[in-house]
């Protein structure tokens, strides 16, 4: 039996369970592209671009693109989904502490100061804060991670024409971006589709609050169902493998971090660690 006959004899609970499709109550160092909305007028080149567009780094062309405004559907194909909490320092522009990429709520998600959630604590208990505690809790934000394939029209900087086909790449998206991602795989599970079989069409909304212009993404589902092919199989193990080599940084520096804080606990580690991949998965 083939690996792809394997996948075609999961149910499609195994495979939402599998893909975090399944929990929806709630990067690597193989480097993907990421795939964002612009909120630029104009690039380091001088060229004038379209705000409210998707950007991203096409590696075919080797070079950043856009999507355009009426010059077709942005299609983006969602394989696995996760969530990872992380830390902004606006002093520095890094993200000094991050966790682990998980699948469901239940997971622990130990972070690389040792601790787990990279310190967020539940909204009822902000008044128990000290105010400078406070301010920081603003900057630990969870994000939805969407690994999957991206299909556009797009134009580079300087107006030439790209194709994006099929481009693997990561979908990072939080604050009011974040609710329309999940409630998308919500309807796609609620449809009895899996989301590695359908397409997500994606448009942006414009906002304004004050003086301040913002873009939001905007969100519809293609009924056309995709099939699933043994190169989709080995994408989807490309985006394990990135998950798990991250994965495995984070808790490899939470144990040395949790040194000095506590027992380092493998029954933790290996709870959050449990192997995504589809050879897995397949194989049980």
């Amino acid at each position: 039996m083939t690996e792809l006959q394997k996948y075609d004899s999961l149910s499609k609970e195994e495979i939402m369970r599998m893909t975090g499709q399944e929990d929806d109550s709630g990067s690597g160092s193989l480097v993907l592209p990421k795939l964002s909305i612009n909120r630029v007028g104009e690039d380091d080149d001088g060229n004038k671009l379209e705000v409210g567009t998707y950007s991203i780094y096409d590696t075919i062309s080797e070079q950043k693109v856009y999507s355009k405004k009426g010059n077709g559907p942005v299609l983006f194909r969602p394989f696995i989904r996760g969530y990872q909490y992380m830390e902004y320092d606006a002093e520095t522009n890094t993200y000094p502490n991050y966790s682990v990429i998980f699948k469901s709520w239940k997971d622990e998600a130990l972070d690389i100061s040792g601790g787990t959630k990279c310190g967020k604590v539940p909204y009822k208990e902000l008044d128990n804060l000290t105010n400078e505690e406070a301010a920081r809790q603003k900057n630990i934000k969870c994000y939805t991670l969407a690994y999957g394939l991206l299909n556009m029209h797009a134009v580079t900087g300087a107006g030439e024409e790209v194709n994006v086909e099929d481009l693997p790449c990561l979908w990072r998206t939080t604050g009011m971006n974040f609710r329309p991602v999940n409630e998308s795989i919500k309807s796609i599970k609620n449809r009895g589709k899996l989301i590695q079989n359908t397409n997500l069409l994606l448009s942006t909304k414009r906002k304004k609050h004050g003086t301040n212009v913002y873009y939001m993404t905007d969100i519809s589902i293609d009924d056309k169902q995709v099939d699933f092919t043994k190169k989709d199989l080995s994408t989807m193990e490309l985006f394990a493998e990135t998950i798990g080599e991250e994965n495995k940084k984070i808790v490899d520096a939470w144990k040395e971090s949790s040194k000095t804080k506590h027992t380092s606990s493998d029954e933790d580690s290996e709870r959050v660690m449990k192997d995504i991949s589809p050879e897995e998965a397949l194989a049980s």
